[in-house]
């Protein structure tokens, strides 16, 4: 089951949204995106269309001979703004990352890295050189051990300490927002004891406050996703995944502790293995109705 390299994926949207009260249901069909490939796979243009019919936006893409980004021109039409991002390396590792805006405007953003090619700091500079954010991270040899991340405006934004075991595998995350100023920590078990939670989050007074159960089928694909939440009472949101013998995902639903399904996804390929439909429905709790559209897939093959 081979094809020929892609040149060009249309993808078409229907959309249906649930009627309200004595409305009827509204049906809309467009196509909205637009993608183009060289013979290397490498995308080299995107257009996002309205469902007039409208160019709303278009990107283009360069890149070296090793395959590397090396520019992104975006294109915002109803605006008449332009964004040319240029994209540097050393050897393999981006080092810098130059954002030039059609009004004048410049940002640059520098990272660098350990010796296992890890970063360890991204800091974003204004056309003054003035430091508008910085993320900051720590390792004890590979494992991520602390990050912080901070912006001009508020300060210290966001923080995270990692604890891992003898085998490097990640089993506490404690993080503090700038949001709502709290911290809560995260424990994973990687023993696959049926009896605990792959996943508990545990607020700052030690109480769980959600928990994530996963199940897997004899391939290791995960088959069912559990997450339970203690908010003024216990939800629960059950996502269940099924996959074809090409290993690829064709349903996915979730359904909350009403028994209500949630969101859902129908996927459909080709005998190629190229997705040909999604059909996805989303449930909108503010106003009782189900959304349902679908995307439909395009192929236009290099000769």
């Amino acid at each position: 089951m081979s094809h020929l390299p892609i040149a060009c994926v249309k993808v078409t949207r229907v959309s249906i949204k649930g009627g309200f009260k004595d409305q009827l249901p509204e049906e809309t069909s467009f196509l909205f995106l637009e993608q183009y490939f060289d013979q290397k796979n490498n995308k080299i243009k995107e257009i996002i269309l309205s469902e007039e019919g409208d160019e709303e936006q278009v990107i283009i893409f360069e890149y070296d001979d090793n395959g590397k980004i090396i520019s992104e021109k975006h294109h915002f039409l109803f605006d008449e703004i332009e964004e040319l991002t240029s994209f540097s390396y050393n050897d393999d590792l981006l080092i810098e990352k130059r954002k030039e805006y059609s009004y004048g405007s410049v940002e640059t953003t520098f990272y660098t890295y350990n010796e296992h090619k890890l970063p360890t700091s991204i800091i974003l500079r204004d056309e003054d050189g003035q430091e508008e954010e910085s993320e900051i991270l720590t390792y004890e040899g590979k494992n991520l051990v602390h990050y912080v991340k901070k912006n001009a405006l508020i300060g210290k934004d966001i923080e995270v300490w990692m604890k891992y075991d003898e085998s490097n595998q990640l089993v506490e995350e404690k993080r503090w927002n700038h949001n709502d100023l709290k911290t809560v920590i995260t424990k994973y078990d990687n023993t696959k004891n049926q009896d605990e939670p792959d996943l508990k989050i545990i607020n700052e007074k030690g109480a769980v406050i959600e928990a994530h159960i996963k199940s897997f089928n004899d391939k290791n694909q995960l088959v069912q996703h559990e997450i339970q939440q203690v908010n003024n009472g216990l939800k629960t949101l059950v996502t269940s995944y099924e996959y074809n013998d090409l290993n690829k995902i064709t349903f996915i639903e979730a359904i909350n502790q009403d028994g209500r399904t949630e969101r859902s996804l129908i996927a459909h390929y080709d005998d190629n293995g190229l997705l040909n439909a999604e059909i996805k429905s989303e449930y909108e709790v503010a106003i009782g109705t189900i959304n349902t559209f679908t995307l439909k897939y395009e192929y236009i093959f290099h000769q």
